[in-house]
């Protein structure tokens, strides 16, 4: 299948072929909030989610921050059904020990960031991890103890930008791993399209989406099948 991009309606994603996820494949949705948030929106889409899941949005007390979770979940919903489950239930989204999300009876693995007005949410049959930064001018050298000396110097070589791309990789390998922080990302070493940690090299692709920087790490490298933008 040929990498490729487009624009879904949450509403119609029901309507469209199922997708057949290969295994060295991952699939992308993209959810970007381009105008002032909406109390109505929310409350309308929130009425898709089981009464436990809408406590978790909810208990964000800042209007963006619900809607990042409450989209959040929704690609789940999109994602999970598109690639083949049509029993879906939000209920068998539990976590691990280390908090990380998975899907009881799947054979797909998610992952979930999000960042400003943006949420990414990556599915696949391996290990995943995704982690999406928005661009703002700061000053890097005060993260300089998370950074190798040679990445450092590349970062100084090269700008923000080589710091956004290390940063989301080193994140994306830790949520691929499902570790949480504690892993320390000094351990994580970045080398071009891979990186390692703990003598284990994970394979990541970094790309950007309009002023944000966004990483995809998984066990073995992979190659995209669609990026999708939903539209709600």
């Amino acid at each position: 299948m040929q990498n490729s991009r487009h624009y879904l309606a949450f509403s119609d994603f029901k309507s469209i072929p199922k997708i057949d996820l290969k295994d060295d494949e991952y699939y992308l949705f993209q959810y970007s909030n381009d105008c002032n948030t909406d109390l109505d929106i929310l409350k309308y889409y929130l009425e898709f989610l089981p009464q436990k899941f809408k406590q978790e949005v909810l208990k964000y007390r800042k209007l963006d921050d619900r809607y990042n979770c409450l989209f959040g979940k929704l690609l789940v919903y999109m994602g999970s059904y598109i690639l083949g489950s049509n029993s879906f239930q939000f209920e068998k989204i539990i976590k691990d020990k280390y908090g990380k999300p998975f899907m009881l009876d799947s054979n797909f693995n998610f992952n979930i960031s999000h960042s400003g007005n943006t949420v990414v949410c990556v599915f696949s049959k391996q290990q995943i991890g995704i982690d999406i930064e928005e661009i703002n001018d700061i000053d890097y050298s005060l993260f300089e103890n998370v950074f190798s000396s040679r990445e450092f110097e590349e970062i100084n070589s090269l700008g923000l930008d080589k710091f956004y791309e290390f940063w989301t990789k080193k994140e994306s390998v830790i949520k691929a791993i499902g570790k949480g922080m504690t892993i320390p990302l000094t351990e994580i070493d970045v080398v071009k399209s891979y990186t390692t940690y703990d003598g284990d090299t994970w394979y990541t692709k970094s790309f950007k989406i309009d002023n944000k920087y966004c990483s995809i790490t998984a066990k073995n490298d992979l190659i995209r099948v669609q990026e999708t933008h939903v539209l709600f």
